[in-house]
């Protein structure tokens, strides 16, 4: 008998949750620190000369330099260099990028820079691993294993 109150009293819980309209309960997501993720861009001369003078670090604001060297904002009007960015951009797998490259008519390279970091980052991992592997001695001694001799793994 004991043992059915509680039962019984999750479940009323329960039906009282559903019918009370808990069930639509909305959050906000705001980022917890302010910078670590590409802000909206706009065109203007502020957000321009911040994204051509050096102080953008992520691929999408290769992209943004690209529309401020097309509109000329910031700087003059370059076509050529407006390319030469959406192509960098285009390589590290921006599809405004390579939307802007197809708008001009102009060939959209493959996304290999985005790929081989990929694959850096992959082999840098796996070598940590097997580094803490040999220091933690997660790897046995050639001699403890079964098929190994004295002359055969020396």
């Amino acid at each position: 008998m004991l043992m059915r109150i509680p039962g019984i009293y999750c479940l009323c819980v329960l039906a009282l949750t559903a019918l009370s309209g808990c069930q639509n309960i909305t959050t906000e997501a705001t980022p917890m620190r302010p910078g670590f993720y590409s802000a909206p861009f706009s065109v203007s001369a502020a957000s321009c000369s911040q994204v051509l003078h050096g102080s953008s670090q992520l691929p999408i604001d290769l992209y943004h330099a690209g529309v401020c060297f097309e509109q000329g904002v910031g700087t003059t009007a370059s076509l050529a260099q407006a390319v030469e960015r959406y192509s960098m951009a285009a390589r590290w797998g921006i599809p405004e990028a390579a939307q802007a490259l197809r708008r001009l008519h102009k060939p959209v390279p493959a996304p290999d820079l985005l790929q081989r970091r990929t694959e850096q980052e992959r082999h840098l991992n796996k070598q940590r691993l097997d580094e803490e592997k040999l220091n933690r001695g997660s790897y046995p001694p050639p001699h403890y294993l079964p098929h190994c001799g004295r002359s055969s793994c020396y």
